[in-house]
């Protein structure tokens, strides 16, 4: 009986140990949170993608899965600002454009233009970052199709790869100096950032 009671009494503080460290992934322990590694090294700054990057990654998805697109162009920008307790700020800003030969008298051109700010927080456990509460309502992304010249309707012929991220997933992080990397699990795609302060 005696050691019935100590082994639950010893459970119950086990049981709230665990589910605090569970909950580490989703807030900021405290205020005097000290930063370190990745998270030390991403948050508090201003970073830009490498859009040109992002261009040539689509590129080689539509050719691995056998579209027949000869070049992805990138142009604009888009920016994330990483506050040290953890608020994001994305600003998009611009377009890729898909050029596509389906035949040989035929043009076909992609147009995926990302415009506007998403917000949320993303908390750093070791190497992953995990968004929540994201709010992309004030941005949008639209995707036109023309073949010579004359709009395409649905359904559009190709999709192209996704190169933003939101809280759907963890994003698997690296950041070394003034360069960071952002992979969201299950992506195609790898953003490339540089640190603009």
């Amino acid at each position: 009986m005696f050691g019935t009671r100590r082994a639950a009494l010893f459970a119950v503080p086990a049981l709230v140990i665990f589910g605090l460290a569970g909950c580490s992934l989703l807030q900021p322990q405290g205020t005097g949170l000290v930063l370190t590694g990745a998270a030390a090294c991403a948050q508090g700054h201003t970073w830009t993608v490498d859009t040109k990057d992002l261009a040539a990654q689509v590129l080689a998805d539509l050719v691995k899965r056998k579209v027949v697109a000869t070049k992805v162009d990138a142009t604009g920008t888009q920016t994330l600002e990483w506050a040290t307790t953890g608020e994001m700020k994305v600003v998009s800003d611009y377009t890729l454009t898909v050029t596509a030969a389906p035949a040989a008298d035929q043009a076909l051109i992609a147009t995926q233009v990302h415009t506007g700010p998403a917000t949320g927080k993303a908390y750093v456990n070791s190497d992953v970052a995990i968004p929540r509460n994201w709010d992309a309502s004030s941005s949008s992304i639209t995707t036109e199709f023309k073949l010579n010249n004359k709009a395409v309707p649905d359904p559009a012929p190709f999709t192209i790869a996704t190169t933003d991220f939101d809280d759907s997933v963890g994003i698997e992080l690296t950041c070394t100096g003034d360069a960071m990397t952002t992979h969201p699990r299950g992506s195609v795609i790898t953003q490339k950032w540089t640190r603009s302060n």
